[in-house]
């Protein structure tokens, strides 16, 4: 950061919590550093954005509302979707310009927004996927696509990897590719919980397992409700953090399922603490949620979503490290 006073457009990709809860840190040291922070998302993570930073000027900025399939053929999907994906990647761009005039921004930070960067402000992208994982029998084009994204991230000032420079390291290809972009640089891996203190909220009880739900719907759903199947017959005691902060910054939903707790959401205290006290933790292998467990010192079962490639490389890429288990959804 500067040492003037900046105003800072902060902006996630909507594509569950993760790519959002990795710029808390980035948005906290912001408005430490008495600069003007404004928040660009919507949907969920503008809820989560909200609820996190309630005293932040926030405006809506849409994406594509990327749909996941229930059978988990994922990439079929996507490639159906890419001429819409497109058109709101301009959208956001020529919103973007729109901004920066009406509020004097002088800095850009998003997470996976390919167009918010603007010719007269520097525009910094982070990312935990430079190289694009395609399924079995497509991998003839992960080269080409790769190019193709280097010349996208080339319009941007600068670009942040969230991962370790060398080895071992949380996303293996995905993050290093044998050539990386111009103006890249790698900044560790980033967990929201730096700086945080554990906390045991009034509502804690002795459990054994915790999960942790995320992505995108329906898988999200389809996740939560395998879950639980499996708690109730194995009969744990378990906490389930379904990733769903309130619209607004009211009260936040608790409840229990016989010796099943769920929580929609929590203050990041509360959340730390249940991940000191887990015995056992499922989630899935988001950039952000291993780089919480990474912060932690902490293991877990990873479950990928069904289909989401690079998912499934970084959970197997884990496992081969000896660091994290796997388990296919349908095997819960």
């Amino acid at each position: 950061m500067t040492p003037f006073p900046e105003t800072i457009l902060v902006s996630p990709m909507e594509w569950g919590l993760g790519h959002t809860v990795r710029l808390v840190p980035f948005i906290s040291k912001a408005v430490e550093d008495g600069h003007r922070v404004i928040l660009a998302a919507d949907g969920t993570s503008l809820d989560f954005l909200r609820f996190r930073f309630p005293d932040l000027l926030w405006i809506r900025l849409p994406f594509y509302a990327v749909r996941y399939p229930e059978n988990g053929r994922f990439f079929r999907k996507l490639i159906a979707q890419g001429p819409g994906i497109l058109r709101a990647i301009r959208r956001n761009h020529r919103q973007v310009s729109e901004v920066v005039s009406k509020y004097n921004v002088t800095r850009i930070i998003c997470d996976h927004r390919y167009g918010l960067h603007h010719p007269q402000v520097h525009s910094i992208f982070i990312t935990n996927q430079l190289w694009l994982k395609a399924p079995k029998g497509w991998s003839f084009g992960e080269g080409l696509v790769y190019w193709l994204h280097r010349k996208v991230l080339s319009r941007f000032s600068e670009i942040w990897i969230a991962d370790y420079e060398g080895v071992p390291n949380l996303s293996g290809l995905l993050t290093h590719p044998k050539l990386l972009p111009e103006r890249a640089k790698y900044i560790g891996p980033v967990s929201r919980f730096e700086n945080v203190t554990a906390e045991r909220p009034v509502y804690a009880k002795s459990f054994e397992v915790l999960a942790l739900v995320s992505g995108p719907e329906p898988q999200r759903t389809i996740f939560e409700e395998r879950l639980k199947t499996r708690f109730k017959k194995s009969g744990v005691t378990a906490v389930i953090f379904r990733g769903i902060p309130p619209a607004t910054t009211g009260e936040i939903m608790i409840v229990q399922e016989d010796d099943i707790l769920v929580v929609n959401h929590a203050r990041d205290e509360y959340l730390a603490w249940y991940i000191l006290e887990a015995k056992e933790i499922i989630c899935r292998p988001g950039n952000s949620t291993l780089s919480d467990l990474n912060y932690f010192g902490k293991s877990a079962l990873l479950v990928p979503t069904p289909g989401q490639t690079e998912q499934e490389y970084v959970a197997w890429h884990l496992e081969k490290m000896g660091t994290f288990r796997v388990i296919e959804q349908v095997d819960l």
